[in-house]
């Protein structure tokens, strides 16, 4: 064999090697990106707070819509039962239309209600040997705020009053409550303290559970030894308010967060309002419900806006691309001047495209809540060609 003829044959074979392997190379990833990274629905939102105070806006899915300026912590009065009344119903979840486990009432909690009653806070009569059901005790707990029972719910879930506020506060840093801090579990110590921002947290995280829907939205209700007691939220139940709990103390002023349930397109939604430090109760309640008609129309179903170049593009490095596109019109919810994240990402990579095939996800965020919008390709998508490969 010839020497020189093998050794010439050398860099032809390491060519042809070398081909082979760039044109066996996986392909890069196709790309895909929204055609806008946010959409602002038109308007801006008009309300009216307070003007003295603190006060605050929320949704269900939206989370906090917007609030006074440079809010501070305040007392909250008996705005801290609903921490209570939710940590209640962590603890022994109640179903829907069942009354639950009957507590007996010993002569320690008669006794705390004879104090308490001295004090001048607001009770529920109890009585040693009486028997009360977990609905009635939330009965009294959120329609005439009996700060007896929010100490009876304390020891019964926790052991002690002690305990039971560490839980409030641990769970007010899990819902995001970063200037509330629960001293007790009634609100008639001044030191337990909150904004607005984060009253509507908590009323939005406790209005989850349908029970205590149930329960705030009740005018009245009869127990065995109090007998028939009222919601001092006198509002419930007309001007379509459905709760959700009052508060008055001399360190808080009056105290209220209300609850409206509303539709748009046909799609149920609920409202939310808290105002803090007002003059008396009916100001607190009557400013609420204000805010709350005033806003709740603002709410509106937007069209996510399409166009020829559809709402993300899918990109491949050998310079092809494809408009992706919705299957069915996508409408946004939310209130002039929301603004709204748009991200797509890849759902479907193999290749070829066929156009008609699903391939991304578009994620519509709004606040807290996120849709996933499927996303079909326009045009098809072809792999690359030898000579792109071979050359890439």
């Amino acid at each position: 064999m010839n020497r020189n003829l093998t050794f010439a044959a050398i860099p032809i074979v390491l060519v042809l090697l070398g081909g082979t392997i760039q044109v066996a190379r996986p392909l890069p990833a196709v790309e895909v990106r929204p055609t806008a990274s946010q959409m602002t629905l038109p308007g801006q939102l008009a309300v009216t707070f307070p003007s003295q105070g603190q006060a605050a806006i929320g949704e269900d899915s939206l989370g906090l819509v917007t609030e006074t300026p440079n809010e501070q912590p305040a007392a909250i009065a008996s705005l801290t039962k609903m921490m209570t009344a939710y940590l209640y119903l962590k603890a022994k979840p109640l179903a829907v239309g069942q009354d639950g486990p009957v507590t007996t009432i010993t002569a320690a909690d008669e006794q705390i209600y004879q104090q308490d009653k001295a004090a001048g806070d607001s009770v529920a009569k109890v009585s040693a040997g009486e028997k009360l059901t977990e609905r009635q005790i939330l009965e009294a707990l959120m329609l005439p705020s009996a700060d007896n029972i929010a100490t009876l719910i304390a020891n019964q879930v926790a052991g002690s009053e002690a305990a039971f506020i560490k839980k409030m506060n641990e769970t007010a840093k899990e819902l995001g409550m970063t200037q509330t801090t629960y001293s007790d579990t009634s609100g008639v110590n001044p030191s337990t303290v909150s904004t607005a921002h984060d009253q509507i947290l908590m009323a939005r995280a406790a209005m989850q559970d349908r029970t205590f829907r149930e329960v705030v939205r009740m005018p009245q209700a009869d127990l065995p030894v109090a007998r028939r007691v009222f919601n001092v939220n006198f509002m419930v139940g007309k001007q379509g308010i459905s709760g959700v709990k009052t508060g008055s103390t001399l360190a808080a002023g009056s105290c209220f967060v209300g609850s409206y349930p509303f539709t748009v397109g046909g799609v149920p939604h609920t409202l939310y309002c808290a105002v803090l430090g007002q003059q008396s109760l009916r100001v607190a309640l009557t400013e609420d419900v204000a805010i709350l008609h005033a806003a709740a129309p603002q709410f509106v179903s937007v069209p996510l806006p399409a166009s020829e170049t559809g709402v993300a593009q899918l990109t491949a490095p050998w310079n092809e691309s494809t408009p992706l596109k919705t299957t069915a019109p996508v409408q946004v919810f939310g209130y002039p001047g929301m603004s709204v994240k748009l991200a797509a990402k890849l759902t479907h990579a193999g290749l070829p495209i066929q156009a008609g095939a699903e391939v991304a996800a578009l994620a519509v965020t709004a606040g807290p809540s996120t849709q996933s919008v499927a996303l079909v390709a326009d045009r098809p998508i072809q792999p690359p060609g030898f000579l792109w490969r071979l050359h890439r």
